[in-house]
């Protein structure tokens, strides 16, 4: 017996003396009402009634005609005023369908930018350091648990090289770990930002002349997984960029300049998204390349 003619059986004798009692509340239908509801429906639907069982028709009666308008129990469409929202529950995070056991034994090191004394661009309340070092971090865990070796050249919030060390210094302490470490790629994570606070948008920066397939997978998957605007991909000198040895990307996450774009920086899930969008472009780079 189902949960709803479990139910009923608990209220048959109260419900069938109901339904020769006038029912007080004001959404309940009569008896009167009732009685023509089902010399309607016996009419009309006679051919189906006849494979219909009494107990089943009785059920019907109850359920639909008595119970449901007293104790607001119909199954009723919604109108939007329901009280319970029943939200669909999130799909998984789309991962690459490439293999990802290509990573394992690889020797990976993320630079998340700035840190310390150097918070690197802050605008709408999002900070550039702590944007780069959550995504890093959440990236961490993605690389490790597909096997590779990640490296961080930080973190927690803090320069890299010594403190009051100068520019130069500090970028090349984050080269010197990649180097030390013989990483196959090294990966710098950074937020972006703009005089023009309408700019928005997903942008990976490679050495010339190398990198570039790592870079593309890179912001494809970013894009993929965000459905940020693409600022595309394009070749520069910036110091970590030049003076690494191996395959190297900066990406640039998002502009904190922009309104909407800053809070989605700052956002759990948007970081996740993030993540898994560099995730997946390494793991479709170690497949291709």
């Amino acid at each position: 017996m189902n949960t709803n003619k479990f139910i009923i059986s608990l209220f048959l004798v109260c419900t069938m003396i109901a339904a020769f009692l006038p029912l007080t509340t004001s959404h309940a239908a009569s008896l009167e009402q009732i009685v023509q509801s089902v010399s309607n429906d016996t009419s009309s639907n006679h051919a189906a009634n006849q494979s219909k069982s009494l107990l089943d028709r009785l059920f019907d009666l109850i359920f639909n005609k008595i119970l449901g308008p007293v104790f607001n129990i119909m199954d009723k469409k919604d109108n939007g005023n329901s009280a319970v929202v029943v939200k669909p529950v999130p799909s998984s995070p789309n991962y690459a369908t490439s293999d990802s056991s290509v990573l394992r034994g690889k020797v990976i090191v993320l630079d998340p930018g700035h840190g310390g004394s150097n918070p690197g661009a802050v605008a709408n309340n999002s900070k550039e350091a702590e944007n780069n070092l959550s995504v890093s971090l959440k990236l961490r865990s993605l690389l490790t648990q597909a096997g590779a070796k990640v490296i961080m050249t930080r973190d927690r919030d803090r320069t890299v090289a010594a403190e009051g060390s100068s520019l130069g210094q500090e970028l090349q302490a984050r080269v010197s770990i990649a180097e030390k470490n013989h990483a196959n790629i090294f990966v710098s994570i950074h937020s972006n930002s703009n005089p023009n606070p309408k700019i928005a948008g997903v942008m990976t920066f490679f050495p010339s002349g190398k990198a570039n397939l790592l870079a593309q997978e890179v912001q494809t998957q970013i894009l993929r997984q965000t459905k940020a605007t693409d600022k595309g991909i394009a070749p520069a000198t910036f110091y970590v960029l030049r003076n690494t040895s191996m395959p190297s990307i900066l990406v640039e996450m998002g502009f904190v300049t922009n309104y909407q774009e800053a809070a989605l920086l700052r956002s759990n899930a948007y970081r996740d998204k993030i993540a898994i969008g560099i995730y997946d472009g390494i793991v479709q780079y170690f497949n291709k390349s």
